[in-house]
């Protein structure tokens, strides 16, 4: 099979190219003229591979041998009446045409699979064509281009080409970045985390970056690969500053460090902070795998204190480009303006873009940020709505705006596209949102004015103020991108308690209008329907806390009676609601939306989860025994941790324990909690406290888990790391029949035992110990906590190749809370031996090996029996015997003697 991009592989394309540069050198340059010219056309057509086997599909390429004059993306003059002619080995003729060739280059590409053998006649077509298009004063204007064609042949062969290499297999050792390009599937491995609207999450509170990661592994390990200080922190020391044991202040809600880190190409960027601010100090990038500082800049040394938001990634396609814009980009919102970061070397590039629509928005399928924008050109009472989408790369990294050539210069084209206007009855453009946009070069400003909107529609809105709809902290829009889009009036619901003595309190109840942005299902701007929400009862604070297009649900949250409820976006209609929680978990609990579930969590300690579509209660998690408890003892106020969804990735939810304004020092014991997302099951855990109430800022990319943990104020990467093997055999050769000892060791190389603290303490390496026992022996020595008596190591599989060349395992060991591994075995044969040390790996350690060898003697030979005398009878009988008489007579007769002299 053959993989096209742009309609025509990548060598032909080249050919096309410089085919293209020469004819246009020839071609003359004109006005209309009278009598017009009749100018020649050459056709060419090429299958790709040729011959090609049964069943496989084959590039058939078709062109004109020049683009035809002034063909440009942005206008309509392009190739008529292209005819393919397809005739089988039987006969049989297929035919493909083309009205318009859409390639500016003249280029038609055409994706055929034969389903027979033998030859096939392939013939292209291309009829005479007048010169005419919209632009009327183009050169060449009713100039005729002659009719031209072209056959070739196709042969078709039994026999197979060797499949293409889709790409190279998954790393089964250690990796870094850059991926080389051919391990293309290595995607589903990697990821980046951009921030909000590349990170979704509706409900997400505070500004969060977003609390969805849908891309990529996370970690299933509590395995450390490093720690940076991001401040002071953890344990002042002394006395005489307020509490004995007292620490340094973590940010609390109002001062949170690490508020919006990003990263980007397996960097890790966050803000330090400065004095009692959160931000405010130098912004810093580092390797996520290593915590290595690659660059710091003091973005309040210019004066413009523009600290980056986002990270942008645009796939550039065009005739000449593919891929990803060097180097991306980072995004600092400033107001209506946006600034850029080059994200490799920290230097803010001379680009500025200005007049950028207010509000968030969603990701486009290419990288794009995507904007929607509600504007009344009537009056309050007379309205006459209607809604635009904007698109960042119309305005730069794109065909238009912003040259890919000159992409952080700041330079702008001298020529946009012009979008028409939509057709259709309710599609009236309105003239004011074509805006101008100002982009700051190193020359100064440059005025370009550029349709930054993808389309503009009118909609039908009853009288009042409306607005794209948002999630309850107004940190996500509610639109679904070339699908729907939620327009809200009024308010659902808020309880009198949240506003000052005094204070206007907004109408009670809401419209809300879901509007069509397909335009498979009808005009894009018609309503899908509206719905009027009464205000909550009880004076309920009431908000939008998740939103599902997929499954097509989006769902209330009653803040004070503590239920969800879901709607149909279908329809707008009430779906269900689910029962009141027995756990005090007061605003803003997190709600948060992902593999149809709802994950609801907040300061009562308990996660929920919920079935999107029915509202049955599928698990919790904090309320159970061991492995499910988030139970806080005498500890906190609360009776269990308040515990909150940081993240959710790869099917799992990250959980953090945090609160409003904590005293200090913090509570004992708050623990970074890894669930699995379908079952609530306990996969890890890890002592930590959270960056802010409600969940903290912990991001995951490229299988990685990137938090600030409050108790030592130092930054900790969580995730698989490499581990290194030891081993020995004895140096001197063994006795074949003696059994000889194979030790060894396995240990942590990640990074972070390195660092000055840990390569002090274990001057012969960390040990690498079991998924099991990570979490405590983490927080042994990364946390100076005691060390844990009863850490188990890992297998260890030993395998040699004896001396006739034979390969074979041996036998299985555990390594030891050393790291150290011993294995006793009896060589069998005598001759040398390698001997190979595995451990295979974990979800904490990358797998590792070792070799060594040793030697086995022959055993010593066999000293030669001795030759046994014959025995005879008389031996073995009769002489005994008189020996034994003999002894006897003597014995009497000393008997004798002494009587006869006792006698005397």
């Amino acid at each position: 099979m053959i993989n096209f991009k742009n309609k025509t592989s990548v060598a032909i394309t080249i050919l096309m190219t410089l085919t293209i540069a020469v004819t246009l050198v020839a071609l003359p340059s004109a006005n209309a003229h009278d009598p017009p010219w009749t100018i020649a056309s050459y056709a060419y057509i090429v299958p790709a591979p040729n011959p090609v086997g049964i069943g496989q599909t084959a590039a058939i390429i078709m062109w004109i041998d020049t683009p035809l004059p002034n063909s440009a993306v942005q206008n309509d003059v392009r190739r008529h009446d292209y005819k393919l002619t397809i005739t089988k080995p039987d006969g049989t003729t297929e035919v493909k045409t083309w009205p318009v060739v859409d390639d500016t280059t003249s280029v038609q590409a055409y994706q055929y699979t034969p389903d027979a053998v033998g030859v096939y006649t392939l013939k292209f077509e291309y009829a005479q064509q007048v010169y005419r298009f919209s632009d009327t004063t183009l050169a060449y204007t009713n100039d005729t281009f002659s009719a031209a064609s072209k056959t070739t042949t196709l042969t078709v062969q039994e026999e197979p080409l060797p499949a293409a290499t889709s790409s190279y297999p998954l790393p089964a050792e250690y990796w870094t970045r850059p991926i080389e390009g051919q391990n293309t599937d290595w995607y589903t491995i990697s990821s980046n985390f951009l921030g909000r609207p590349y990170t979704p999450g509706a409900g997400a509170a505070y500004g969060m970056p977003g609390n969805i990661q849908p891309y990529g592994p996370a970690p299933n390990s509590a395995h450390v690969m490093w720690t940076k200080p991001i401040q002071y922190g953890g344990v002042v020391g002394g006395e005489g500053i307020g509490i004995n044991g007292n620490t340094f202040y973590t940010g609390g809600s109002y001062n949170v460090r690490y508020s919006n880190p990003l990263i980007m190409y397996g960097t890790l960027y966050y803000q330090e902070p400065y004095g009692n601010s959160g931000g405010g100090g130098d912004y810093v990038a580092v390797d996520l795998r290593t915590g290595a500082e690659l660059w710091r800049i003091n973005t309040t040394a210019t004066g413009t204190n523009l600290v980056p938001s986002f990270g942008y990634l645009y796939d550039y396609e065009s005739p000449n480009q593919h891929g990803i814009l060097p180097n991306g980009l980072l995004i600092a919102t400033s107001g209506s303006s946006w600034r850029a970061y080059d994200p490799q070397t920290g230097v803010l590039t001379s680009m500025e873009i200005t007049n950028v629509p207010s509000g968030n928005g969603i990701a486009g399928p290419h990288g794009e940020y995507i904007k929607y924008v509600l504007t009344n050109s009537g009056t309050s009472s007379n309205p006459n709505w209607y809604l635009a989408q904007w698109n960042s790369s119309n305005v730069f990294g794109g065909g238009s705006g912003l040259s890919p050539a000159n992409w952080y210069s700041g330079k702008v084209p001298g020529n946009c596209p012009i979008i028409p206007g939509p057709s259709g009855s309710n599609n009236n453009w309105n003239g004011s949102m074509w805006v101008t946009s100002s982009v700051r070069s190193s020359q100064g400003y440059v005025a370009v004015t550029t349709p930054a909107y993808d389309w503009n529609v009118s909609v039908t809105l009853t009288p009042g103020s409306w607005s794209v709809a948002g999630d309850f902290l107004s940190t996500a829009i509610l639109a679904d991108l070339d699908n729907l889009v939620l327009l809200i009036q009024g308010s659902l619901g808020v309880h009198p308690g949240d506003f000052a003595p005094g204070a206007a309190i907004p109408a009670m109840g809401a419209n809300i209008t879901a509007v069509n942005l397909d335009v498979s299902k009808g005009l894009r701007g018609s309503n899908l329907w509206t719905e009027f929400y009464p205000p909550a009862p009880g004076n309920n604070t009431r908000g939008i806390q998740g939103f599902d297009p997929e499954n097509e649900v989006f769902i209330f949250w009653d803040k004070e009676d503590l239920i969800l409820q879901g709607y149909s976006l279908t329809n707008g209609k009430f779906l269900w609601k689910t029962e009141p929680t027995n756990d005090w978990m007061y605003m803003p609990n997190s709600v948060l939306v992902a593999y149809g579930k709802a994950y609801w969590t907040g300061y009562g300690g308990v996660t929920y989860c919920y079935d999107i579509k029915s509202g049955d209660l599928l698990w919790t998690y904090g309320n159970g025994g061991p492995g499910n408890s988030t139970d806080s003892g005498l500890e906190t106020p609360w009776g269990r941790y308040p515990t909150f969804v940081d993240i959710i990735a790869d099917g799992k939810v990250y959980l953090s324990s945090t609160e409003h304004s904590p005293n200090t020092p913090l509570y004992k014991d708050a623990l970074f909690r890894c669930l699995n997302a379908t079952t609530g099951e306990e996969i890890w855990t890890l002592l930590g406290y959270a960056t802010q109430m409600y969940g903290g800022t912990d991001i995951i990319a490229d299988g990685f888990l990137a938090f600030l943990n409050c108790y030592d104020m130092q930054i900790y990467s969580v995730g698989k790391g490499p581990s290194a093997m030891k081993v020995e055999a004895p140096t001197a050769a063994v006795t074949l029949g003696s059994s000889l000892v194979i030790r060894g060791t396995v240990t942590d190389i990640s990074a972070g035992t390195k660092q000055n603290e840990q390569a002090a303490r274990f001057p012969n390496g960390v040990p690498a110990v079991s998924d099991a026992s990570q979490g405590a022996w983490m927080e042994y020595v990364y946390m100076q906590k005691p060390r844990p008596m009863n850490t188990i190591g890992v297998p260890i599989t030993l395998s040699v190749v004896d001396a006739n060349g034979n390969y074979r395992d041996i036998g299985m060991t555990t390594s030891d809370a050393n790291g150290f591994f011993a294995f006793t075995w009896k060589p069998d044969i005598e001759g040398q031996y390698m001997v190979y040390a595995s451990f295979a790996g974990s979800e904490s350690y990358w797998p590792s090996h070792a070799v060594t060898a040793f030697a086995v003697d022959p055993a010593p030979p066999t000293p030669a029996p001795t030759q046994a005398s014959t025995v005879s009878m008389a031996d073995t009988y009769l002489l005994p015997g008189i020996v034994s008489i003999i002894i006897v007579i003597v014995i009497i007769g000393a008997i004798i003697i002494l009587m006869l002299r006792k006698r005397q």
